[in-house]
């Protein structure tokens, strides 16, 4: 057993790491994101996640210092770029779209009269009929 701060591995104990920043193995997919509170997703994994997967995924999650791997330093840039070309893209797309959404909600309540949908999400407090 070592005496060594934990700055690395925020799934296991002792953690005094930074918690904004990129992280391996937050998700299953993903070798690597962007967080801005990894404790939050060490929350979220130990009381949601089944029982057989919780220990494998907080001992693999890791702090990815861009000092100590140059790859996440360029990473973020290049994210960056990506998110700053995406926005006007994703702004017009919703432009676009918004009236198409009304038109396929039409055809839904048509054949779903009673829809469950509030414009945003489904509505669960509803009673079957």
């Amino acid at each position: 057993m070592t005496n060594e701060a934990n700055t690395l591995f925020p799934g296991r104990d002792n953690y005094v790491g930074p918690t904004t920043g990129w992280f391996a193995f937050l998700h299953h997919e993903k070798l690597f994101e962007e967080s801005h509170n990894v404790m939050e997703r060490v929350a979220y994994v130990k009381s949601e996640k089944p029982k057989r997967e919780v220990w494998i995924r907080l001992h693999n999650m890791m702090y990815l210092d861009p000092g100590l791997c140059p790859a996440v330093a360029k990473c973020a840039p290049l994210y960056a770029d990506y998110e700053a070309k995406r926005a006007p893209l994703y702004a017009d797309y919703e432009a676009k779209r918004a009236p198409l959404d009304a038109e396929i909600l039409a055809y839904i309540k048509l054949e779903i009269p009673d829809c469950a949908w509030n414009g945003k999400t489904l509505i669960f407090d509803m009673e079957p009929k």
